[in-house]
């Protein structure tokens, strides 16, 4: 039977190390998802996992009832990431066309049998992340948790720690600009 996550928390808070267990193998792979979208790097998203969730643990008991789990462990995580880019800044920036950094996009993975057809949607995938990149840090995370967590835009709020109508008008600022930065790129491909 699963537990619900404020069951599992109610648990995790009276030292329950196989509650937490659970909630890390519920959890760990949306949140790797999560640190390797600020930081696309396979390492440090690993490691910005394992820290958030030593962090997790040891916060266990600021968290209350009346906050979802998810979202109160995803600020945790976000803002481990938030540290660790501080801590990078002025370091060598990852390129897009790193192997490595590539097979990592699992968000965009998308089934194609027609070899041609997976070329041209692999393109068009390393095209939407170049654009998502591109978006300011807010927009990138909103646009993130809405098209690739599938969040709702309450849970967004929630995670994010701001207003449903901050978050709606944020969405739509980012599709906005989404589009923009891909036609710039169409018509820079022609010039």
């Amino acid at each position: 039977m699963e537990r619900t996550d404020a069951e599992l928390m109610a648990r995790i808070q009276n030292d329950d190390e196989p509650a937490f267990g659970e909630f890390v193998g519920k959890y760990q792979k949306r949140f790797y998802r999560l640190a390797y979208g600020y930081l696309h790097d396979h390492e440090e998203s690993l490691d910005a996992v394992q820290e958030a969730f030593v962090k997790i643990y040891r916060a266990r008991r600021t968290w209350e009832p009346r906050a979802n789990p998810f979202t109160w462990a995803y600020r945790i995580v976000a803002n481990q990431c938030v540290d660790m880019l501080r801590k990078r800044r002025g370091t060598t920036a990852v390129s897009l066309d790193d192997e490595d950094s590539s097979e990592s996009r699992t968000l965009f993975d998308a089934q194609a049998v027609d070899p041609l057809k997976l070329e041209i949607d692999k393109e068009e995938r390393q095209k939407l992340m170049e654009a998502v990149l591109k978006l300011p840090r807010r927009q990138r995370e909103i646009i993130m948790l809405r098209h690739y967590e599938d969040l709702s835009l309450q849970e967004i709020a929630e995670a994010q720690g701001c207003a449903l109508g901050t978050v709606k008008s944020a969405l739509h600022r980012a599709i906005a600009s989404l589009r923009e930065l891909l036609e710039e790129g169409k018509t820079s491909e022609i010039v």
